[in-house]
């Protein structure tokens, strides 16, 4: 690999900084339960890593598109993370940690600009093979941060997995500041009418609404309350870490298998088989407690989750115009990260009220309806 590509400064920059995102994540529900955070509490702070998301993926898709520079949002990201793992860092109480992880939500927004930013290195034709390649450094960087977030938890304290956040963030803005930004094509103009006629693409509508679902039972399970149920288990902060990590590597393999899926089946019963693999893992979860058994369930649906969300992004890198990818990006990302705001909110309201098993098979359900989404709209380019 030649070091000195641009795309390769940019590519390294995002493992760095997804790495600064997820190296707390496995622990940080444990961390908000010893400070004394309820579990409905716990799913506000969980979910609050969506509200930035929501407010600024739209916006910064707009604006990298009209101000043609994806670099400049990117390394503004690194520095936000930064900033809101330096929160973290201080924090000592569950109000300082949802303000913190608010903050991180923030960076988060920046993925529209980083993931389009690696894109437009690669021809048109080029563009499932490159959505590929940066969702999987996503994947990559996040299980290794999960994986070790346990075991750094347990040798030292969180408060280190925080201190690697805000190191691992500066090198992501400093390698995304010395990249060098492809300029746009000169034949294509950005309309902001074009814009809003995109709020209208069908295809994009039904990618938003699945993305809405797989990031709800996400962040509900993997990322809120498996860790809870675990821990309920009396298994360490690495064991927690290690299985969130497990998740995560499957869905790195589950991205990796996409492009061959829907050449091989298509988009629309790919999203269905996976749905159905997430929902009945999901199901069954909260009857075993064998660890290996448990993982197995992870790695399962893993695959599935993997699959259904890199169909979706690189089904907008390649369907639509370069001066209009961040945009359709930023939309999909912003309406996705309402599911990943409802997800842990919704499922901590249940858990309070009922019990910890009744949010798995809420979460199921919610699978369930990437299936009906599928065959309500059933649009032609889906079904392509």
């Amino acid at each position: 690999m030649n070091i000195l590509k641009p795309q390769n400064y940019v590519i390294l920059g995002s493992l760095f900084w997804w790495f600064s995102l997820y190296i707390y994540v496995p622990v940080l529900p444990l961390y908000s339960k010893d400070l004394g955070a309820s579990l409905q509490f716990i799913g506000i702070i969980i979910g609050s890593y969506a509200l930035g998301q929501i407010l600024f993926r739209i916006p910064i898709g707009y604006f990298s598109d009209k101000l043609k520079s994806r670099k400049l949002f990117s390394v503004l990201s690194g520095i936000i993370s930064f900033l809101g793992s330096a929160y973290l860092f201080i924090s000592n109480n569950p109000d300082d940690v949802l303000i913190g992880r608010t903050i991180t939500g923030v960076a988060a927004a920046g993925w529209v600009a980083i993931s389009v930013y690696y894109s437009s290195f690669f021809p048109r034709n080029e563009r499932f093979k490159s959505s590929t390649i940066i969702l999987s450094s996503n994947m990559l960087s996040v299980f290794i941060g999960t994986f070790l977030s346990g075991y750094i938890s347990d040798l030292i304290s969180i408060k280190a997995c925080f201190l690697l956040s805000m190191v691992t963030a500066i090198i992501s803005s400093i390698l995304f500041f010395i990249s060098k930004e492809k300029p746009f094509d000169a034949k294509t103009q950005f309309s902001t009418i074009q814009f809003i006629n995109l709020l209208k693409n069908k295809l994009l509508i039904c990618l938003c609404l699945i993305g809405i679902l797989i990031q709800f039972i996400t962040f509900s399970i993997n990322f809120s309350y498996f860790p809870i149920y675990l821990n309920q288990l009396s298994f360490s902060d690495s064991i927690v870490g290690n299985v969130v990590a497990f998740y995560t590597l499957a869905s790195f393999i589950g991205t990796l298998l996409s492009p061959k899926l829907i050449k091989k089946f298509g988009l629309w019963k790919i999203f269905i088989f996976s749905s159905i693999v997430i929902g009945s893992t999901t199901l069954i979860t909260p009857y075993f407690e064998n660890l290996a058994l448990l993982i197995s369930l992870r790695i399962i649906g893993g695959i599935g989750g993997g699959v259904i969300f890199s169909s979706c992004m690189s089904s907008i890198v390649r369907g639509f115009e370069e001066n209009y990818q961040a945009s359709a990006m930023g939309i999909f990302q912003a309406v996705y990260a309402i599911g990943m705001f409802l997800g842990p909110v919704i499922s901590g309201i249940i858990g309070s009220r009922i019990n910890l098993e009744s949010v798995f098979i809420f979460s199921a359900f919610i699978s369930l309806l990437i299936i009906t989404v599928c065959l309500f709209i059933r649009s032609e380019e889906l079904a392509k």
